[in-house]
């Protein structure tokens, strides 16, 4: 399911991540992003941006973010890159 990641500041520009699918804390404005060791599932990747996003928008197996400033997307969009590379080496530390 892809993560579409904007700004107000710039509409036009859009990143995309399809390598992962982070749940969303609204009370908490917190990403999260399951990542097991070995035989422990209970591993996540947390991330709560700062500032935070000013929407949040799960629909249609699509998850939109949207910051106010282009900076922050862009800080973002490397956040989720970088924990589903993360996320990816997890699964491989999995036992058979």
């Amino acid at each position: 399911m892809p993560v579409l990641i904007g700004s107000l500041e710039n509409p036009l520009r859009e990143d995309r991540c399809d390598e992962c699918f982070p749940d969303y804390n609204s009370n908490e404005r917190e990403f999260s992003l399951n990542r097991p060791i070995g035989d422990d599932w209970g591993q996540y990747i947390k991330h709560r941006p700062q500032p935070s996003p000013i929407f949040v928008r799960t629909e249609a197996r699509v998850m939109f973010v949207i910051f106010e400033l282009e900076k922050d997307a862009i800080k973002f969009n490397e956040w989720i890159h970088d924990a589903a590379k993360e996320q990816r080496h997890g699964f491989n530390t999995m036992r058979d």
